[in-house]
């Protein structure tokens, strides 16, 4: 059944999902940030994907968004600033103009009860609604943020976690 409403062609595995990838500014000041869109010369620490599409034998469902920001050197961009955060699934955008900055800090107006830790590095946010990534379809993720604070070196992290399905070899070998 979990694998018909997600698209799945064929059995796997049901499991927890965890995605995530990792931007650096392309310059001081960078305000748009791309996630899931080029994976050449990242580290596993950096992305956990080499394409932006799941396998034929895999989905997705997205149950809540994680951005981590990583200052680099002498940079001090934090998570309070506004933030536009967009996810597209095929050609359709699933999640428009989400402003996920109200689950930082201590500003009373939170979507749920996670919330940043003091400094403001990370903020992560639960979905009411799922989000659904079929097999073989392109996602991608583009957060641009109100503070144009960051230096060259500022790295920020995306993770959508959930659960889904991956391949199950099974009794085939």
């Amino acid at each position: 059944m979990v694998n018909a409403k997600l698209g799945a062609t064929m059995q796997g595995q049901q499991t927890t999902r965890y995605l995530f990838d990792t931007v650096t500014a392309s310059a001081a000041g960078a305000t748009r940030y791309g996630f899931f869109e080029t994976f050449n010369g990242k580290s596993a620490l950096e992305t956990n994907l080499t394409t932006n599409k799941l396998d034929s034998s895999e989905s997705m469902v997205i149950k809540s968004i994680y951005i981590a920001i990583d200052k680099g050197d002498a940079g001090n961009l934090t998570a309070l600033g506004h933030m536009n955060l967009n996810i597209t699934v095929g050609n359709q955008v699933v999640l428009k103009d989400f402003n996920p900055c109200f689950n930082v800090g201590a500003r009373g107006v939170a979507f749920d009860r996670l919330h940043s830790n003091p400094e403001t590095a990370y903020v992560e946010v639960r979905l009411l609604t799922d989000i659904v990534i079929p097999p073989q379809v392109n996602f991608k993720a583009d957060l641009i943020m109100a503070e144009n604070t960051a230096v060259a070196t500022t790295k920020i992290t995306m993770g959508l976690k959930g659960y889904g399905v991956i391949f199950s070899a099974g009794n085939s070998f």
